[in-house]
């Protein structure tokens, strides 16, 4: 009798341990939407830069500019950020990873932003690398020489491939799309929304 409860139990927790991965892969994936939109529409709303963080490997940082930052920024001159929320960090063992085995070449990453091999690429018209994105209050996302910034960040369990979610933005709109990395039926994995 105990082998048999042994042997359900194992089973039982073979089938929850795969949805259970997926929830916190997809928990990561919105809160970061979440994050970027919000601060998109904070910084539209109150006519005020924010300046969004990514700190590997598991954190969030948003900053609000000081009154006088929208013209700093614009004479080049110093601006000043308060910290507008405490850090967020993602859910237990999710990271910005860009996992081994994600789609790599051109044209097939999310928007076609950098090339899958660094986890948190913004700027990639410029170099790419970069982790810090300037929301503006026309609704542009800049980087810290007010260029537009473009990217995209990747998220994933360490080991767990299909686990990978990314985030693209569009510098000149600030908009941010949400990818799941899918197995395709022949066994390779591609991007979808």
């Amino acid at each position: 009798m105990l082998g048999v409860i042994v042997i359900l139990s194992t089973a039982a927790i073979i089938h929850i341990i795969p949805p259970l991965r997926k929830a916190k892969a997809d928990a990561a994936l919105e809160m970061v939407l979440g994050e970027m939109r919000l601060a998109h529409e904070r910084a539209i709303n109150e006519r005020r830069i924010y300046r969004f963080t990514f700190v590997a490997p598991q954190t969030i940082q948003l900053e609000v500019g000081t009154p006088a930052n929208l013209q700093a920024r614009i004479s080049g001159s110093a601006a000043a950020f308060a910290q507008a929320q405490p850090p967020l960090v993602l859910p237990q063992t999710i990271q910005f990873l860009a996992a081994p085995g994600i789609p790599v070449a051109a044209g097939v990453v999310p928007d076609g932003f950098g090339t899958g091999a660094t986890a948190i690429d913004f700027d990639v018209d410029n170099g790419g690398g970069q982790t810090q994105i300037y929301f503006q209050p026309d609704g542009r996302a800049l980087d810290a020489q007010n260029r537009l910034n473009n990217g995209v960040v990747y998220l994933a369990e360490p080991n767990q491939l299909l686990s990978s979610r990314a985030v693209s933005l569009f510098g000149s709109t600030g908009r941010v799309k949400g990818w799941i990395l899918v197995q395709n039926p022949n066994g390779s994995v591609r991007w979808t929304q």
